[in-house]
Formats: C-alpha cells, sequence, structure tokens
C-alpha cells in the first residue's frame, strides 16, 4: 500500500547501506534509516542515489518482475503485439481488469510510489551532505528526472494520482487526496525541467543526462497532445548531436553492443553476478516463453519494397518471411529460423509444446547463453529511451502540428535507412492522415517488444478497436472497453485510505 511503501523506503536505505558497513547491524534496526551517521559524505550520497536508480532494474531478488525493467515487454502482451503465457497480463488481456484483479494492478501503483518515497527521501536529506555545488546539484537533478519518470508512469495508467513531494508519515499520508491527471503532469514536467537545468549535457553511460530527462519530456508533452512542444523538445536532443543510431540494430538489445551505444539515452541497468534476470530463459527456453509474438505484429512488417503485405509482389505466401522489412527477423524468430534453444537447431513450433502462436521472442535474447536453464543468469539492459524514438516522436509531434513537412521525413526516413535495415523512404505526397498512419506503424515494427505499443494505443484513443479485434490463442477474443483507458486503483488504497475509484470500477 501507499503508506506502507514509504515507511519501507528505511529497510531499503538501510539494506542498501549494510552492503558496505558491516558493523551498521550491530547499531541500528533495519526499519529505521541511520540518520546520525548516514548523509556525512559523497560516498553516502552516491549509496542513495543507488538506491532511486534500482526501482529501474528490479531482479530476481525481488518477488515483481512482471512488467518492470528486464520484462518491460510484458506490457506488449496486452497489445496487439504479443501473447502472455502470465496470468496476471492475460487476466487484463481478457478483459478481467477490476481493482481486486491483484498481480501488475497493484505491483505498478506500489513499486512507482516506492520508488518515488525513495525520490522524496534523498531530495529531503541531500542538502546534508558537505559536497561542493555543482555535484549537489548533478545528483539532485537525477532524482527530479527520476521521480519525474515514475510518476509519469502511475499517471499513465491511473490517471489522477497523489503527489507527495516529500516523505510523508501514516497520519499525514492518510489526508492526502489524489490530484487530477493535468496536474500530475505539471509535476512530472517541472521536475524534468529542473533536471534539464542541471544534468550534464553528455553522452550517456548508466545514469541520467540532459538528452534523457528532454527525451522524457518530449514523451510527457507528445502523450498529452501538446504537439509544438513535444516537436521542439525533441528537436532539441537532435540538435544537440550527441546521439545518433546504431550502426546495427540488434546490438541495442545485447551486450557488449550496449556499452556505450550512441543511440541508448536512458535504460534500465544490469551488472552481473548480483545485478541480474532471468531474461533469456523466460522468453527463450521451451520449457517457459513467457510472452510469444503474434501473427498480426508479424503481418505488420513491410516487405523490403516498402509496401505492406496486402499490396506488395514481393510477398509470397509459400515463403512469407523472406523479402521482409529485416527487423522482422531481428526481432521475430520465425518458423525455420535457426533456434539454439531447440535440439535439432531449427525453430518449429508443432515441436514446442509451450508454443501457441507460431513465433517467439528474439530480441533482447542473448543466443550465446543458449541453450539456458534455470541456472542462467541474464545481464542485457533494457532500453527505456533511445534516439529511434526521438526521431519518430519528433515526426510525430510535428505532423500533428503542421503536416507532413520535409523535417517529418527526413526523421522517419532516417529510421528506415538505418545501416542494415536499408528499407525505402516513404513515398512523397502523404497526405497528414496518412503520414500519421506511417508514423504508427514504424513506431510498432520499431518498438515492438519493447514495451511500448499498449501505451500507444491508449493515447491514440485506439485501444478498444484494436484489442478487441485479437483473438488469443485457444479462440478467447480480447476484451476492452471504455472505462479500461483508465485502470483501477488496487481495492486496498480504497479501502483503507479512501483514494477514489476510478469511473466504471
Amino acid at each position: 500500500m501507499y503508506t506502507r511503501n514509504i515507511l519501507q523506503l528505511g529497510c531499503l536505505i538501510a539494506l542498501l547501506i549494510t552492503g558496505c558497513k558491516s558493523s551498521f547491524l550491530d547499531k541500528y534496526p533495519l526499519d529505521q534509516p541511520a540518520e546520525d551517521n548516514f548523509w556525512k559524505s559523497e560516498d553516502d550520497l552516491q549509496l542513495a542515489l543507488t538506491g532511486c536508480y534500482a526501482s529501474l532494474s528490479v531482479n530476481q531478488s525481488q518477488s515483481v518482475t512482471e512488467g518492470f525493467g528486464a520484462f518491460t515487454m510484458y506490457w506488449d502482451g496486452i497489445s496487439d503485439n504479443a501473447y502472455p503465457r502470465s496470468t496476471s497480463f492475460n487476466n487484463i488481456a481478457l478483459g478481467q481488469l477490476e481493482p481486486t484483479t491483484g498481480g501488475i494492478v497493484n505491483d505498478w501503483y506500489n513499486l512507482n510510489y516506492r520508488a518515488i518515497a525513495s525520490c522524496n527521501y534523498f531530495l529531503a536529506n541531500a542538502d546534508r551532505v558537505p559536497v561542493d555545488a555543482a555535484t549537489l546539484q548533478q545528483y539532485k537533478a537525477e532524482v527530479h528526472f527520476l521521480r519525474a519518470y515514475f510518476y509519469f508512469q502511475l499517471a499513465n495508467i491511473y490517471g489522477g494520482v497523489i503527489i507527495t513531494l516529500q516523505p510523508e508519515g501514516l497520519d499525514y499520508a492518510r489526508d492526502l487526496q489524489k490530484s487530477p491527471q493535468a496536474e500530475v503532469m505539471e509535476q512530472v514536467l517541472n521536475d524534468l525541467d529542473t533536471a534539464i537545468a542541471h544534468l550534464p549535457d553528455a553522452p550517456y553511460s548508466g545514469r541520467a543526462v540532459k538528452a534523457s530527462a528532454q527525451g522524457l519530456k518530449a514523451r510527457v508533452l507528445l502523450y498529452n497532445d501538446r504537439f509544438r512542444e513535444a516537436a521542439a523538445t525533441a528537436k532539441a536532443v537532435i540538435d544537440g548531436g550527441l546521439f545518433h543510431l546504431a550502426d546495427e540494430y540488434y546490438s541495442l538489445f545485447v551486450k557488449p553492443g550496449q556499452n556505450n551505444n550512441p543511440e541508448i539515452i536512458f535504460s534500465a541497468r544490469y551488472l552481473l553476478p548480483n545485478m541480474f534476470s532471468t531474461l533469456d530463459y523466460q522468453m527463450g527456453w521451451d520449457q517457459w516463453e513467457r510472452i510469444q509474438p503474434i501473427k498480426n505484429l508479424v503481418d505488420a512488417f513491410e516487405c523490403t519494397d516498402g509496401k505492406p503485405i496486402t499490396e506488395s509482389p514481393l510477398y509470397d505466401t509459400a515463403h512469407p518471411y523472406e523479402n521482409r522489412d529485416p527487423r522482422l527477423r531481428k526481432t521475430v524468430y520465425v518458423p525455420g529460423d535457426p533456434w539454439k534453444y531447440s535440439p535439432d537447431g531449427i525453430f518449429d513450433p508443432a515441436k514446442d509444446g509451450n508454443n501457441r502462436t507460431g513465433f517467439l521472442v528474439k530480441k533482447y535474447l542473448d543466443t550465446s547463453r543458449a541453450p539456458t536453464n534455470y541456472s542462467t543468469r541474464s545481464d542485457q539492459d533494457f532500453v527505456l529511451l533511445r534516439y529511434a524514438d526521438i526521431l519518430l516522436m519528433y515526426a510525430e509531434a510535428q505532423n500533428e502540428t503542421s503536416g507532413p513537412d520535409q523535417g517529418v521525413y527526413d526523421a522517419v526516413n532516417a529510421v528506415r535507412a538505418r545501416q542494415g535495415i536499408n528499407m525505402p523512404p516513404l513515398p512523397a505526397g502523404l497526405s497528414q492522415t496518412e503520414m500519421r498512419q506511417r508514423i504508427r506503424r514504424e513506431r510498432r515494427v520499431e518498438f515492438a517488444l519493447e514495451g511500448t505499443r499498449y501505451f500507444d494505443l491508449l493515447r491514440w484513443r485506439i485501444a478498444k478497436e484494436t484489442l478487441t479485434a485479437i483473438i488469443n490463442p485457444g479462440g478467447e477474443p480480447r476484451k476492452f472497453t471504455d472505462r479500461n483507458y483508465l485502470w483501477p486503483f488496487p481495492q486496498s488504497e480504497v479501502d483503507v485510505y479512501g483514494i477514489e475509484q476510478n469511473p466504471g470500477y
């Protein structure tokens, strides 16, 4: 619950400290921050900052994984991109979205507020540390960015939520009321502006930089239909010149290609041996295969002539995966692909007892670890913001502002022309409506299985028509009603703290 998560922050900080100071347990209880010996040095500041970043990279030592960190692609399982072999997400796909649903409905609320509590605790105490002003400003700017990120995640799912900007106790929390979604977004933008003013204008190397905050700000503005501002903010990243498209698409999703990759602007980071995930065996091992791409996604990839499969003379129903956008085979395993997870080295859905869709995830799988088992530890970072998104956000916002001008074409065509992809440029003379549809298709294939598609469907207000057209394996139709554009608050928050439930639940 919200207030319990705030109080758990003391335990989080204490546990982080004990990893570095063995004598801490001798003097201090685990449920309280060590106020009299912490916040004394820059090392303490860095340790607390690590606590703020920790919620991005949920790992196997925590009970919550689905939908977070390395498992962000679970969100594609409730979009028209994939089928989730997860009770929590599949229930939502089938319309079982209620205050008592549990799983991700509770986890999304609780973990994001827990992360916000860490940020609030840091910002309330950081000034006590004797470091130079510039260093302190940068650390605080990173935490303003992180707090904005977590509030943005809450507002996208629940709409209006409680805003709290300082560590709160139980009694105070009972009196808090949720703010309208617009006010939450303004708080997000305020934090981002603070971050932009003080973060280093430098390439990304694991901690938030100026472009991280600018990119997230562009996303916030775009999601709220503030198109002119979104275009200008994305253009600032483009004009900054510090980031560009990676030379090889698949290198974005596995190490060592992720290291110092010029396209990655922000990510959930993992590092062996302790900060690891089980991504490879949960997505690739035929005992699991937790997220499975569906034909609807595969069919969205164009042929190499830039035409959809319904129009291209290159499409051959006998060889449906030939002459296709190269991103298809870098994102999805299709039947007949080399597949190290199979005894005979070939992916054959008919021989795979757990495969329900005929396709498997390839993006983010490190095949050097195959065949995998329960001991496999994965350390791929999960990319949360990259330069291709900056380009396509700029194209979308600029198209909505002034139509398909040359800047819109240039941004979309740059993504399509990436080295190793080399898709043809968009045809000239598209209308604003036609360009809108091309940008939406481009977003779908470029970011497939990266956890963004569901949120795109929500913000475009096409989730109902799109998702109810999807049939799950076994013949179960997907369900989505108008109320589902916002999720219900967990029933515990309504019962204990009296938070006003969202309409329709």
